[in-house]
């Protein structure tokens, strides 16, 4: 009897410190700089960002079974720190690329996996980037040069708005450390 009261503990300990470690982010982890390029030219950084979603004017506004559980995402999104701004990575009508980064801690994985699963509309898969999934966002509503790709990696929410459809994987690169930071450049 001992003994099963001894491995249901250890179970049970051990199945909470994986879903712990799955969703425990440390604060200094969600650095909204980091994927953002050092030759960034415009950096903003918003504690309330609500106002970088109104250029997105039908996501989550979807009717249907799951929009609840999105108008949820979205109030997360209206409330975590965002970092936008503008660089030159040199697209096809050589227009400055926007980037957009929000610290969603935690919520990340929840996201992530809700869009794995239920994509609202206008949101759909894009070809991955090594480990990171990739989705694009179309609207008839936005202009037709305007490529808007995203990911969700180490519990930040990484957006790339241009003409470019490679400039998310730049941003990627530059969060994995392949390409120089803005953080490395503004530490110094």
């Amino acid at each position: 009897m001992m003994r099963r009261w001894t491995v249901g503990a250890l179970v049970a300990w051990l199945v909470l410190s994986v879903i712990g470690w799955i969703f425990y982010m440390p604060p200094s982890a969600v650095r909204t700089l980091k994927p953002v390029p050092s030759h960034a030219q415009i950096v903003y950084h918003s504690n309330t960002p609500g106002w970088f979603l109104s250029f997105f004017p039908n996501l989550g506004k979807e009717e249907g079974r799951f929009s609840k559980r999105w108008k949820k995402s979205f109030q997360t999104l209206e409330k975590s720190p965002l970092t936008v701004a503008s660089v030159s990575l040199g697209g096809r009508d050589r227009r400055d690329s926007w980037v957009a980064v929000s610290a969603l801690g935690p919520q990340a994985v929840l996201l992530r996996w809700q869009l794995k699963l239920f994509p609202p509309a206008g949101i759909k898969p894009s070809r991955s980037y090594g480990a990171w999934p990739v989705w694009e966002y179309s609207d008839p509503a936005l202009p037709v040069w305007m490529r808007i790709r995203f990911s969700i990696s180490e519990g930040l929410l990484i957006c790339s708005i241009s003409d470019d459809s490679h400039d998310i994987y730049y941003l990627l690169d530059t969060l994995d450390g392949r390409r120089p930071s803005a953080e490395r450049k503004e530490s110094r």
